[in-house]
This record gives C-alpha cells, structure tokens and sequence, in this order.
C-alpha cells in the first residue's frame, strides 16, 4: 500500500497572518509574497470607505480603523525621524575635529541606535494589529453596477413546456435514485448523473475555448496566504498536515480543487506579464472541495485586463459566453446583479445564474461571474509593466457551471441525457 505523505484533517485556528508576515514573524517564517498596500486609496477617503462599509453591512469598525492607522503612521514617521539623526549624528562625526565633541556624538548615536532598535520591536505590534487584523480586511470599493438593496434581473429565459412538467413516475425521485449520498462530504453517481457530470463540465469548456478562451490545468493545493488573499474563510477547506510540519508554521496546505478561484490565484502571485499578453481569457475544468459538502466538478473562468473599462467589457463578454451555455439547456433561467450586501468582500460586482426549479417554484444559483477590479492583483503582486511604471491588472473570475447543483436541478426536473443532445456531439469531434 502506498503511504501518502500526508492527511487531510479539519483546520486549525491560525492566530497569525501567512499573507503579511511582520519583521520579527519573517526571522522565523518564509515571506512567500508582499501584498501591495495602497493605504492612500483605501484611506484617502474615509467618507467613501464608511459608505462602503454601510452598504455592505460588513462587520468592520472604520472608528477602530482610523485610530489604528494614525498610530502606525505615528510610529512610522518617529521611526525616520530617529533614521534621519542618526545618519546627521554620522555626518557632524565625520566632520568634527574635537575628540571630545566626536565622543559625545558616538554617545548620542548609540542612544538614538538604542531607540531604533526599541521602537523597532514595537512597531511590529503596531503594524501587525493594522495591517494584518484590519487593513488586509477592507473589502473592494462598489462598482457604480452593484444595486445598493435587493438583486436586479438583467435577463431571464422563460421555462421551457418541457422543463415546467415531468413525464416521470410520481413516486421515484430520480435525484435519490442517481445520487446516492453517505454523509455530507460523499456521494455516488450512477446512470444520467454520472454521465451528466462527465460531460457537461466537458462541454461548457469546449464553449468558452470556442469563444478564444484559453484552457487552463491548475493545482488542487493552494497555500494559506493565498486563502487569505483571496478573503475566503480557512475554516471552509480542508488543511493537508505535511511530514515534519513545525508547529507555529502558518502558510498551511489547503486543498481547494483545480476548478477554483484560488488555483488561479496560485499561478498569477508574483507574476509579471508583458502589457500585449492582456487581455487574459482562461478557463479551467476540475474538481472544487468544501469542508462541509462533496466534492464537485466545476468549471472556472479567469479575465485580467490593463483598465477597469476594458475589464468590465471582458465582463460582460463572459456573461454573454455563460448565456450561450445556459440557453442550451431546456431549462429556465435567469442573470442577476447581485446587491452590496451580498457580495463578497473581494467583489466589487457580481452577477448570479439562477436556474428555475420547477419542482420547488423557486430559483437556484448555480453559476457566478465577479469582477475584482486590481483589489486581487496587488494582493498576490500580479502586475505588468508600462515603461519603468508597474501596474496591477483588473481581474475578473467566476464558476460557470458546477456540475452537482447543476445535475440535481436537471434531474429532478425531469431532464435526462435525452434532453441534452449537445452532449453527444463532443463524441463526434
């Protein structure tokens, strides 16, 4: 039997951050990245921070905030205040004739060196307590789309005569006949279900390398810091336990699954592109893991553009792609803005595919497309170059489709591989 080199087991609370790593925590732990800190434009100005929050109903205290960046600033500016007379003490040494007064300036020197150090140490605290627990969790600005209260229907696909009714035996459910759960991490497919979950993934990439996208293969295992880049909560993956981890390492292994944000996210941290390589159309097919639900084949779209304006048109390029995929299906449907408060911390935008569940006269959400604007990019340093100036591309991402949400919604509307002629033409080509 082959022994594998580690176990998945369920997290472990992490008290310090692996994406910003202070002095004193970089002596013992390897800095993978330093994310870009814009402090002028998320707190340039405060009135537009506060509304953001507001709208978003986030749970952070802008008051807590501002008293905590004016003490890093104070410490920041003491800090090259003390620098500077040292480097004058230096200069006055250099240039004194008395052996009394170079003595008495050596003195000095030591003392201010005795502060630097001092004030040093406790800068760490001060920066670990701003930047880390409360700068890095500001969420990106609103985009001028984003509907302060309520979702907006932008488009919707009335329901098929044939999706509205099911010709099956009202007393088999073709969901638990097909998807055999054991637990809430594990189940089994068998007939249309699994043929669905074959090809369905299959054909939806297809459609968007038609539509000049390029196809991506990316890892199942992303690093704690970018988990913390991409704002999405540790607790909900699965952490792998290396061989001869130490025990205060913090830039964990999680497995995400290679139809991921975050796999993405993983290939882009620390990358330089040449400005004619944008704009960036990726699509990746692979598994997606959650802690607390099985496992799922998804398929994920990435865009990065140099300026907002031309990523919002590669936006809304992408949504008509998903559009093309969806109207194939006999099926109902329908695209929303999704509202602020809603939105997740890194989003600026976000429109949600809403599939109509006849059984339960109710929409569900199986498909998502955000727009980042360069909030990720300066967070993982994935920039390009104009001249001698570095830039931070506009990103967009989203799950096209996922496969599990997907196939029960079909199923249990009646719809078998019958129902999707599509499907079989990838056998052709």
């Amino acid at each position: 039997m082959l022994k594998l080199p580690f176990v998945l087991r369920g997290n472990r609370r992490c008290l310090s951050s692996a994406l910003y790593l202070t002095g004193d925590k970089a002596r013992e732990q390897f800095a993978v990245l330093v994310p870009y800190l814009d402090f002028h434009h998320k707190l340039g100005n405060l009135e537009r921070l506060k509304q953001n929050i507001r709208l978003r109903k986030y749970p952070l205290d802008c008051d807590n905030l501002i008293q905590q960046w004016e003490l890093y600033r104070h410490v920041e500016r003491r800090k090259k205040e003390i620098e500077q007379y040292r480097v004058d003490l230096q200069k006055r040494i250099q240039q004194s004739s008395s052996k009394e007064e170079q003595q008495q300036l050596k003195s000095r020197a030591v003392l201010a060196r005795d502060d630097l150090k001092m004030l040093k140490e406790q800068s760490y605290k001060v920066a670990d307590a701003f930047i880390a627990n409360s700068f890095l969790s500001i969420p990106n600005d609103l985009h001028e789309r984003t509907p302060e209260e309520g979702a907006k229907c932008i488009y919707e696909k009335p329901v098929p005569p044939r999706a509205a009714t099911s010709n099956r035996p009202s007393n088999v459910d073709p969901v638990q006949e097909q998807l055999e759960e054991f637990g809430p991490a594990c189940l089994y497919m068998t007939g249309d279900a699994a043929w669905m979950d074959l090809r369905l993934p299959m054909y939806c990439s297809e459609l968007f390398r038609r539509n000049k996208c390029i196809l991506f293969c990316n890892p199942d295992f992303v690093r704690s810091f970018l988990v913390e880049a991409a704002m999405v909560s540790k607790e909900s993956l699965f952490l792998v336990q290396e061989e001869d981890e130490p025990v205060d390492k913090v830039n964990l292994l999680h497995l995400c699954g290679g139809g991921s944000l975050l796999s993405f996210l993983g290939y882009f941290t620390k990358l330089s592109v040449f400005p004619s390589a944008l704009p960036l159309r990726l699509v990746a097919s692979g598994k997606r893991y959650h802690f607390e639900s099985a496992q799922s084949n998804e398929v994920q779209v990435f865009g990065a553009h140099t300026t907002a304006q031309g990523a919002v048109e590669l936006f809304d390029e992408m949504v008509q792609i998903y559009q093309q995929f969806y109207d194939q299906l006999p099926v109902g449907y329908r695209i929303v803005q999704v509202p602020a408060p809603d939105l997740r911390p890194t989003e600026s935008m976000r429109v949600d595919i809403e599939i109509f569940d006849g059984r339960n006269q109710r929409h569900v959400k199986v498909a998502e497309l955000g727009y980042y604007t360069d909030f990720l990019s300066k967070r993982i340093a994935f920039i390009y170059h104009e001249g001698k100036v570095q830039r931070f591309p506009h990103v967009i991402a989203g799950t096209a489709m996922s496969s599990l949400e997907l196939i029960k919604l079909l199923l249990g509307n009646g719809i078998t591989m019958q129902d999707l002629p599509m499907l079989n033409t990838l056998e052709n080509e």
